[in-house]
């Protein structure tokens, strides 16, 4: 039988393996450091920009793995460049450790930067200007996104095509205007006829139809120079047979879910796409990399895919085109 004195000491013994287990489990004792939590905001012109859903899913992806606290902001008119600058100082002012911003006008971004109206570190999202401002730069190659859709309108549509260049006329984002750009300039070098269209939106339908009689006889290819250009196009199609008659072929740029499908029913041509997961990734891992010290880094460009309607099946482009939650 255990006397008083061993029951005493076994008392004593559970006590304080008690007392060291709460010290343990509240970190009296052990402690894990405290992981700061970024934030970062992200300001884009709207949630229908070029693959935003596969766009968010990849800075979702790193917000985890770097925690940080990704918020997204958006213009509540487009192309709004006042708007936006007024919403880089408001989110700096709210704490932002980082900005991620697809500019407006990347100038007026730059020169505030210049200016240090901006003092934490801004990653550009699709901008052709670098820096000692500039934290980071993520975008693909968009004028070889355009010399490489000229490329393939030349060898499908073949000698003596016509291209009508669907634009908006602004060409304020390097995106635009170097994916005009590359198009032209492989287009002039093989002789075909390029022909600007400009047009507002949702005056598509008007402004080709108009520039179909303005640019001589016969059918032509049309070139739109961004994904909302593009999808309107490719609408247009779907609801004038006459019109279809016309076209030759639609080609363009961007991956949403409205492209892919006007892509499947054979009323786009051809696309150029880039991978929207891993530039959502990547501009939020270089803004973590930017806030810990690591500034000025090289811009990074994403790969440019070039799909027709068969490659949207292909195991390849899955990853791409359909990225898992």
């Amino acid at each position: 039988m255990i006397g008083k004195r061993g029951k005493l000491l076994i008392l004593v013994y559970i006590i304080c393996l008690a007392v060291l287990f709460l010290m343990c489990s509240t970190d009296l004792i052990i402690g894990e450091p405290e992981k700061e939590i970024y934030q970062v905001a992200v300001i884009i012109e709207d949630v229908g920009d070029d693959n935003y859903s596969n766009f968010r899913k990849g800075m979702d992806q790193a917000a985890v793995e770097f925690n940080a606290d990704v918020r997204f902001i958006t213009l509540y008119d487009k192309q709004d460049n006042a708007q936006q600058m007024e919403l880089i100082s408001r989110e700096q002012q709210d704490g932002a450790d980082a900005l991620i911003v697809a500019p407006v006008d990347e100038g007026q971004v730059v020169g505030a930067l210049a200016e240090k109206k901006v003092s934490v570190p801004v990653i550009l999202l699709d901008s052709g200007l670098t820096g000692e401002e500039v934290a980071g730069v993520v975008m693909a190659d968009y004028k070889k996104m355009g010399q490489k859709l000229a490329d393939e309108i030349a060898d499908r549509e073949g000698e003596g095509c016509r291209v009508l260049v669907l634009s908006d006329g602004k060409n304020k984002t390097a995106a635009s205007r170097l994916f005009v750009e590359g198009a032209a300039g492989i287009l002039e070098r093989l002789g075909l006829p390029c022909h600007m269209v400009i047009s507002g939106e949702g005056q598509v339908m008007k402004s080709l139809l108009e520039a179909f009689g303005d640019t001589g006889e016969g059918p032509a290819v049309i070139l739109a120079e961004s994904p909302e250009l593009l999808a309107e196009a490719a609408a247009a199609l779907a609801e004038g047979p006459s019109f279809l008659k016309q076209t030759e072929g639609l080609y363009g740029r961007g991956n949403t879910m409205q492209i892919l499908n006007y892509l499947d029913r054979g009323l786009i041509t051809g696309v150029c796409v880039t991978d929207g997961f891993s530039t959502g990734y990547f501009s939020v891992r270089m803004a973590i990399e930017a806030i810990e010290g690591l500034r000025g880094q090289a811009p990074m460009e994403m790969e440019v895919y070039y799909i027709e309607k068969e490659d949207l099946r292909d195991p390849a482009y899955e990853k791409i085109l359909f990225p898992i939650e």
